[in-house]
């Protein structure tokens, strides 16, 4: 993009009006009801020592053989502090584990560390945008974050969230823009659940189940602010609409497009992929049927049916897949959950169910 149309955006973002970027997808509120009900009944994140507990640390005893229907039958607690410490001691303190600790545990002092100990290491930056308790303590980590991963989308992402949110719509143009040029979009996730699963493996599980239990340390932060974020980009994009200044308008339209798709290619969860797909589906809805907009040349109707058809999918799939994984033996179980690391959750899902 020209650095004469970067600068058209960042002007014309910055003289809308603030508070645009409420998310108001009706959707996206089914979707997103569960998680937020979730955060608030979960217990006020609470800075402690390490310290304070390694000296006094005794190896905890090991659980016995937990396996996936003992997980179901909510016969196995979550790992406790002294589980994860030993975990920590066995297998050292690296950025990767100490963010799965500091998930497992709700406990943002362990990514704190992580921070500190390795302030150029994206993760763990990413980890203090999505959770700090304070605007200062996050501002901070999404500048650092930025930095240490440039060519990384979701910094932009959430640099545009940030500015949204402070009423600086100028500097949440520039931001989008600037993520035009940087393809990447990683939110190092997989690196993480790594982390968690060998906490589980640690504390006695089998190995499916101890991959499976990671997984209840997904977070889904980055989701929910990149959809306030194409919400906010849709209220610009109706902002210049009105007031019929189409040719800036058409900037936010490749914006949102490029952000729905690039989330859907790279992200390895469904729920990366129903996050790409409402974002991209919102964009699509205000191109001409005709109009080419698809990463295949499809126009703007064939990619809509398309996603569309996808989202049944999703839908019919996520349905069916548990009970034929509960049914399956312990060489499928084991199949299915590499898969998942390997070839994303989707992949994994059309395997299971479909043999393909």
């Amino acid at each position: 993009m020209s650095l004469r149309r970067l600068a058209q955006i960042a002007v014309v973002f910055g003289v809308l009006a603030v508070g645009i970027w409420v998310v108001r997808g009706k959707k996206w509120e089914l979707l997103r009801k569960p998680t937020e009900v979730a955060a608030k009944s979960s217990p006020a994140i609470k800075p402690r020592s390490a310290a304070d507990i390694i000296p006094q640390l005794k190896d905890p005893p090991k659980r016995t053989g937990v396996t996936i229907k003992d997980m179901m039958a909510g016969k196995v607690p979550k790992l406790n502090q002294l589980e994860v410490e030993a975990f920590l001691k066995n297998h050292g303190r690296s950025t990767t584990n100490l963010l799965a600790a500091s998930r497992l545990l709700n406990d943002l002092s362990f990514a704190r560390e992580a921070a500190k100990a390795d302030p150029k290491d994206p993760a763990a930056q990413l980890e203090l945008v999505l959770r700090g308790e304070t605007p200062e303590e996050k501002s901070a980590a999404i500048t650092a974050f930025r930095a240490a991963a440039p060519d990384n989308s979701l910094g932009d992402y959430l640099a545009a969230h940030q500015a949204f949110a402070t009423g600086d719509a100028g500097a949440a143009g520039a931001a989008l823009a600037q993520s035009l040029d940087n393809p990447l979009y990683a939110d190092y996730t997989q690196k993480i659940l790594a982390g968690s699963e060998q906490a589980f493996l640690d504390a006695g599980y089998e190995a499916t189940a101890a991959f499976a239990a990671s997984l209840t340390s997904l977070r889904v932060e980055q989701a929910l602010a990149v959809i306030d974020v194409s919400h906010s980009l849709m209220a610009v994009q109706e902002e210049f609409i009105r007031s019929a200044d189409f040719d800036a308008a058409e900037p936010t339209v490749i914006i949102g497009l490029t952000m729905g798709q690039r989330i859907q290619k790279q992200g390895p969860y469904n729920i990366d992929q129903l996050t790409g797909i409402a974002i991209e589906k919102m964009f699509l809805q205000q191109l001409d049927p005709l109009t080419q907009a698809g990463p295949s040349g499809q126009t703007a109707g064939e990619r809509q049916q398309l996603l569309d058809a996808k989202l049944l999918e999703i839908k019919d799939l996520s349905s069916r897949y548990f009970p034929v994984f509960m049914q399956s033996d312990d060489v499928t179980q084991a199949s299915y959950l590499a898969m998942v690391k390997a070839d994303g959750e989707l992949a994994a899902m059309r395997w299971l169910v479909n043999g393909k």
